[in-house]
């Protein structure tokens, strides 16, 4: 009976397939695959918050006809933001190097393709800029002006931005601003920081450079949470393990930090940093050449108490990690690169240095400087140039090549002892060769090529700071003591824009910088305060080399 049962079943599956008709549709049809390329003008493209971010991608269709039934999305660090073509969006989500994607839905086929760039969006402060800082209605006050290649017209002032963060006046009695950084491997943040050094409220403060919140005060960084007796804060460098914290009277306090990857740990000493054996001799630290310190394993000072240059020491092992900081090192020199006549590095008793700067680095890890100094008895000027070394941890004196020393003629009649001079140096010499110098309202060139001094241009009030910081020294910025910023162009410029060289150097014109529009000026705005420090800030630069 079972058997029976079972051989009805099958043929009953047999009738019921044999009579079933495939309906199916196999009509095979090639697939218009979409290619997309999400592209910008600028490789690695970076964005503040609130900045207008736009793209139009170029789809490329694989039967040469563009399907019509198409969604669009794009999204930024998995938020999406847009369902748009092409795109215009507000920056409104802060990532660092991240996928700006779009998504497109053929919805005839169900499948989605991709493309994308990756782009970074910050902070609006968290990005590469001008910082002003200047005393106004007696209060010490941090401006921030956003400007990125140099080439562009900076983005409006962000006034008294401490103020408007914190909800309080910074202090009064404003001396100096300087950025600082931690690691780019897993540092506490990837934007610098800001040392502001001011005599009155609570002394100097250090300054987040994303959100301008304060941080942290020098005084309670020091041993016994408060200033050695007599200090007043007039600069504060943090290098790469080592911080200066330096006075009006030019005594140096250092600290060792624990990491590279936090802004700050550790404890500053009450000892002054010395130049001599006994620890009797205090470095002064007035004059130092502020530039690429993790290029050079530290900075380079004048120290008028010794009458000699050194290198102060920021030295960390790429391997092991050790770390060789806080020795204010000799520069050791050949006597047989000087001619007769020339002031040596290690002995300038007779000669005045009004200021030491930066020129270039070498590929080697070499950087040259630039010095203006005064012989004492003739009262003449000369131009010092000099390569210094890496300092490697190891050396007790850094090796050091004199390279020249060349009068600069017609400079007496503009340092002179009656007026504060400024100076700025290009350290991109082949293709910018000047350097800046200021009296009162007036700024002078000195043109390297031909050492030359040019007045360059003049200004409605007295000139309180300069720099040219900024990527390849396309502009200087100049700061006034009537409160006014001026951003000047034309030091590097492409044919047809205005250019220094044929107009200062060659045609013998001086620029007016007025209220009226000039060719050079590319920003002017005005009420900051008196200015005392202008400087340009890098956002992510000088820890390339932090190890």
């Amino acid at each position: 009976m079972k058997i029976h049962t079972l051989f009805a079943a099958i043929f009953l599956l047999f009738i019921v397939t044999a009579c079933y008709e495939d309906k199916g549709n196999y009509e095979y049809r090639e697939m218009n695959d979409i290619e997309i390329t999400v592209e910008m003008e600028d490789k690695h493209p970076s964005y503040a918050l609130g900045d207008v971010v736009t793209c139009t991608p170029k789809l490329t269709f694989a039967l040469g006809q563009e399907s019509t039934n198409l969604d669009y999305e794009w999204s930024f660090a998995g938020k999406k933001i847009s369902h748009t073509r092409n795109l215009e969006w507000v920056a409104d989500t802060v990532a660092n190097d991240k996928a700006l994607q779009l998504a497109v839905l053929d919805k005839n086929t169900g499948v989605t393709y991709f493309g994308h760039i990756y782009i970074t969006v910050s902070s609006k402060y968290a990005a590469d800029g001008w910082v002003v800082l200047s005393e106004k209605d007696g209060n010490s006050t941090l401006a921030f002006i956003r400007h990125v290649s140099g080439f562009n017209t900076p983005s409006a002032a962000v006034r008294d931005v401490y103020q408007m963060i914190n909800g309080h006046p910074m202090g009064t009695g404003p001396m100096s601003v300087y950025p600082h950084w931690t690691s780019s491997w897993g540092g506490e943040e990837e934007a610098s920081w800001l040392w502001v050094a001011q005599k009155g409220g609570q002394g100097a403060l250090d300054v987040s450079g994303s959100t301008y919140q304060q941080k942290a005060t020098l005084s309670q960084i020091f041993l016994k949470q408060t200033y050695p007796e007599g200090f007043v804060p007039a600069a504060v460098m943090d290098l790469q393990i080592l911080s200066l914290a330096i006075g009006e009277d030019g005594t140096i306090y250092t600290r060792v930090k624990e990491t590279n990857k936090l802004f700050n740990t550790g404890r500053f000493i009450d000892r002054p940093l010395t130049s001599d054996a006994k620890g009797e001799v205090k470095v002064d630290g007035s004059m130092i050449a502020y530039t690429r310190f993790d290029y050079q394993a530290g900075l380079l000072c004048y120290d008028k108490n010794s009458a000699q240059y050194l290198h102060i020491g920021d030295y960390v092992d790429y391997d092991s990690g050790e770390t060789r900081v806080g020795k204010a090192l000799p520069l050791k020199v050949d006597e047989g690169d000087y001619k007769e006549g020339d002031a040596k590095l290690n002995d300038m008793r007779n000669h005045k240095v009004h200021f030491v700067g930066a020129s270039s680095k070498g590929t080697d890890f070499t950087m040259s400087y630039m010095a203006v100094i005064e012989n004492q008895t003739t009262g003449k000027f000369y131009l010092q140039k000099f390569t210094v070394e890496a300092y490697d941890g190891k050396m007790s004196a850094v090796p050091t090549k004199f390279e020249s020393q060349e009068e600069m003629v017609g400079l007496g009649n503009v340092i002179n002892g009656s007026a504060k001079n400024s100076f700025a140096l290009c350290n991109y010499q082949e293709q910018a060769p000047y350097m800046f110098i200021s009296k009162d309202n007036m700024l002078y060139l000195y043109y390297m090529s031909n050492s030359t001094l040019y007045p360059c241009a003049q200004f409605e009030s007295n000139i309180t700071s300069m720099n040219v910081n900024i990527y390849y020294n396309r502009c200087l910025m100049v700061g006034l003591e009537n409160g006014d910023v001026v951003i000047l162009k034309g030091i590097r410029s492409a044919d047809g824009e205005p250019n220094l060289d044929r107009y200062v150097i060659n045609g013998g014109n001086t620029i007016q910088v007025t209220d009226a529009e000039n060719d050079f000026v590319l920003f002017h705005e005005k009420d900051f305060g008196r200015v005392v420090q202008v400087f340009y800030r890098w956002n992510m630069s000088w820890n390339e080399y932090f190890y």
